[in-house]
């Protein structure tokens, strides 16, 4: 860092030395600069790499979620698939006033 450079001898700077002083300070000032923005640099390249590991696993969990509903849902058309193959009149009536049911919401209207 900057110190002065009269020695301890009690005598005033002269211009010179605070040219020296002011020189010194700039230099230091602009390593500080360039630390500051290796930092910065660093720094926003550490939150990238979360960032996209956070998004990896966001997707990851949305596909287990996707998989794990197509599952389900191949399982109730499974269940409704057996329903109307052991039951088809049932069936039949309940799909018939579904349809009623819709048809009187729709003239509602």
């Amino acid at each position: 860092m900057a110190t002065s450079t009269s020695g301890g001898s009690g005598k005033a700077p002269t211009v010179g030395d605070l040219a020296k002083q002011i020189e010194t300070l700039q230099k230091e000032i602009g390593e500080l600069t360039g630390l500051m923005a290796e930092m910065g640099k660093a720094q926003a390249a550490r939150l990238g790499e979360e960032a996209e590991a956070r998004a990896k696993k966001m997707k990851q969990k949305g596909d287990e979620a996707a998989t794990e509903a197509k599952a389900q849902a191949e399982h109730l058309h499974a269940q409704a698939n057996d329903f109307i193959r052991t039951q088809p009149a049932t069936a039949l009536g309940i799909a018939a006033g579904i349809g009623f049911l819709i048809g009187l919401l729709m003239t509602r209207r």
